[in-house]
């Protein structure tokens, strides 16, 4: 089932529960669906976390939205935290350009930015230096459309990633459906 699948990639609640770092959310914490693994608690949770992953991309914290976001919409908390790091140290470029390509398509500024600077890899400590102060420089001229454009991305992704989830979720339950009553079939026949 398609549950075995992502039980593969979480963490035992029991454990984590254990810990007592998660007090502090109260019996909220206990609801089922925070743990559970169903077609509609993982939807919600690659919603949550894809969401959180890029709208939020530009602050800290992306976890802990993920998570309030997770209980408020009772999806499953493990798998909405896990997902806030597909937007990593190696993916934020891109995504940053993408965002701020969306952004700017929505609220036009007018950029003079040598993006050169980012994808360049020699790192040395003058490079370094030059890539922050031009990363700080795009984002006083262009905070704006970067926080909007993280916004429709993470609206896109989140929404994008529910859906994905519901058609694969039910796929593989009428395919196994569909294996059951063949081999029923089969076995009636012999």
């Amino acid at each position: 089932m398609a549950r075995k699948i992502f039980k593969r990639f979480t963490i035992d609640r029991h454990k984590l529960l254990a810990r007592g770092n998660l007090s502090a959310l109260g019996h909220r914490i206990h609801d089922p669906n925070l743990w559970h693994l169903n077609r509609h608690s993982v939807s919600r949770a690659f919603l949550a976390g894809l969401f959180a992953g890029f709208a939020f991309l530009m602050f800290p914290g992306q976890m802990l939205v993920a998570a309030a976001i997770a209980i408020w919409i009772r999806a499953n908390l493990p798998i909405a935290v896990g997902l806030v790091w597909i937007t990593n140290p190696f993916t934020s470029p891109p995504i940053i350009y993408a965002a701020l390509k969306i952004g700017t398509f929505f609220l036009p500024v007018d950029l003079k930015i040598n993006f050169d600077i980012f994808l360049n890899f020699e790192w040395t400590k003058e490079s370094l230096q030059d890539e922050a102060a031009g990363f700080v420089h795009l984002l006083q001229q262009a905070w704006q459309p970067l926080l909007l454009g993280t916004f429709i991305l993470g609206i896109f992704f989140g929404f994008t990633g529910y859906f994905i989830v519901q058609i694969f979720w039910r796929w593989h339950v009428i395919r196994d459906w569909n294996a059951r009553q063949k081999k029923r079939i089969q076995q009636r026949s012999l």
